[in-house]
C-alpha cells in the first residue's frame, strides 16, 4: 500500500533525523524506485526538506532529507469513559499543546461532546501552534465506523449510540477529520513512534476503563469486518459469570477492567475489608476508583493486593488464547490500568507464560507502552496526518 510505505518511510526518518534515499531502502527493504518516488512526494508537498548532502562511497554527494517539523500541526482527541484528552502534535510527532477534561462515569452524552467541541476549538486556537492544523483525528471507545465518522456504540458511556462525529465536530475545525476506535488508534501509535516500529506481527492490550485491543498482521492494522476487531475485553473468561455493560455474562471486562476492579473494591470497603481504601476515599465509597486500588496495594494493602493480582490473571488468560491463536512477535500492554504496576504486570505476564503454547511463548515479547495515557491521542493524530497529508491508495 503507497500509504503504507509513506507511513513507514516517515516513522524512518523520525527515528534517524535525516536519511538519503538509499539509507531508506536498505533499512525498509524497499526497491530504490519505490523510496525515490515516494520520498520526492513527500518533498514536493513540504512534509520533507533538504538536510544537505553526505559523500558516498561512488563519490557522489547524496542528498539528505529530514521531516520538516512545520509543515503541518494534527489535533488528537482521545475520548475515553472517564477523560477526554486533547493534543497538538508537528509533524515530528513532538507534542506542543494538551488539554483534559474528566469525565465523571454517567455524565450526559451532551455535556461530553460539548467538551470534546470546546477541547477542540481551545487546540485549534492554541498559541502553541507552529502551523497551520492539516488533520484531526477522534477516538472512542467501542464500535466506529471511519468512513462516515460515526461513533456506533461505546459500552461504557451511557447513551452513546450512533453519534455523529465527524458531522458534530467540523464546526469547531476545518481540518479533515478521522474517527476510530481508542485501542486501534493506541496500536498505531505504538506502530508508528512507539516500541513495536520494526515488527509487522504484534498485539497492543489497551486497559483501562474497558478493555480493548488493536491487531497488526503483515505490518497491517486489522480491522476486521466493518472495523469491529480486538473486542478481547468481551471474551467469555468466567463462563455464567457476573453481567457486563455489553449484556453478555463473563467477560473480561467484568472481572479484569478499571470498572470491574473499582467495583469489586467498593464492595470490599462497604464491608471493612479495607481501612486503606476508606482512608484514601475519605469515607465515600462510591469514589473509590482503579486508581485508589493501585495507590492501596502499593501501601501494602492486601485486599488492593489481591483485586490486582486477580485481574492480571484473567487479562493474562484472555490475552494468551490470543496469542496462541494469532502467534505475534510481541505483546505492548497499554492504557491507564498499567499504571498498577508490577503486582498487576508480573500477574500479567505470569499467566501469559502458564496459559500460552511453550513454544509459541519463547518467541513472544512483551512489554509496557512508553507512551503513557496519551497514546491513543497521539495514534488519532498520527492517523489525520496519514488520512490528511499523505497520498493514498
Amino acid at each position: 500500500m503507497r500509504s503504507q510505505t509513506t507511513a513507514l518511510i516517515l516513522s524512518h526518518f523520525r527515528e534517524h533525523g535525516t536519511a538519503t534515499r538509499s539509507d531508506v531502502s536498505a533499512a525498509l527493504g524497499l526497491h530504490a524506485k519505490t523510496v525515490a518516488n515516494a520520498i520526492n512526494t513527500l518533498r514536493d508537498n513540504g512534509l520533507l526538506v533538504p538536510a544537505g548532502r553526505r559523500k558516498s562511497d561512488a563519490g557522489r554527494r547524496q542528498e539528505l532529507f529530514s521531516i520538516n517539523g512545520s509543515h503541518g500541526n494534527y489535533m488528537g482527541l482521545d475520548l475515553g469513559a472517564t477523560h477526554i484528552i486533547g493534543i497538538l502534535v508537528d509533524a515530528n510527532c513532538s507534542v506542543l499543546d494538551r488539554v483534559v477534561f474528566d469525565i465523571r462515569p454517567g455524565l450526559g452524552v451532551e455535556i461530553i461532546v460539548s467538551q470534546l467541541k470546546s477541547i477542540a476549538r481551545r487546540l485549534a486556537a492554541s498559541s502553541q501552534r507552529t502551523a497551520v492544523i492539516r488533520g484531526a483525528g477522534v477516538c472512542v471507545p467501542g464500535f466506529v465506523d471511519p468512513r462516515s465518522g460515526m461513533s456506533i456504540v461505546a459500552e461504557n458511556i451511557v447513551g452513546w449510540r450512533n453519534v455523529h462525529l465527524r458531522e458534530i465536530l467540523a464546526a469547531d475545525t476545518t481540518a479533515p477529520l478521522f474517527v476510530e476506535d481508542s485501542s486501534r488508534a493506541l496500536g498505531v501509535a505504538e506502530r508508528w513512534v512507539g516500541s513495536v516500529r520494526h515488527a509487522s506481527d504484534f498485539m497492543v492490550l489497551d486497559i483501562g476503563y474497558g478493555v480493548g485491543m488493536a491487531i497488526y498482521t503483515g505490518g497491517e492494522l486489522y480491522g476486521g469486518t466493518n472495523h469491529k476487531s480486538g473486542e478481547i475485553g468481551h471474551t467469555v473468561v468466567v463462563p455464567d459469570g457476573g453481567v457486563c455493560a455489553c449484556g453478555k455474562r463473563g467477560c473480561l471486562e467484568t472481572v479484569a477492567s478499571g470498572r470491574a476492579i473499582a467495583l469489586d473494591a467498593r464492595a470490599a470497603a462497604r464491608e471493612g475489608r479495607s481501612s486503606i481504601l476508606m482512608d484514601l476515599a475519605q469515607g465515600d465509597v462510591d469514589t473509590i476508583s482503579a486508581a485508589d486500588v493501585s495507590v492501596a496495594a502499593n501501601m501494602g494493602d492486601p485486599l488492593a493486593g489481591e483485586l490486582l493480582r486477580a485481574a492480571g490473571g484473567y487479562i493474562g488468560i484472555a490475552l494468551a488464547n490470543a496469542v496462541n491463536l494469532l502467534n505475534p512477535s510481541h505483546v505492548v500492554l497499554g492504557g491507564g490500568l498499567t499504571n498498577a504496576g508490577a503486582i498487576l504486570l508480573d500477574s500479567v505476564s505470569e499467566a501469559l507464560s502458564l496459559h500460552t503454547m511453550t513454544e509459541i511463548f519463547k518467541e513472544l515479547q512483551l512489554s509496557v507502552s512508553g507512551l503513557g495515557v496519551d497514546g491513543s491521542a497521539i495514534g488519532s493524530a498520527m492517523l489525520a496526518m496519514l488520512s490528511a497529508s499523505l497520498p493514498t491508495d
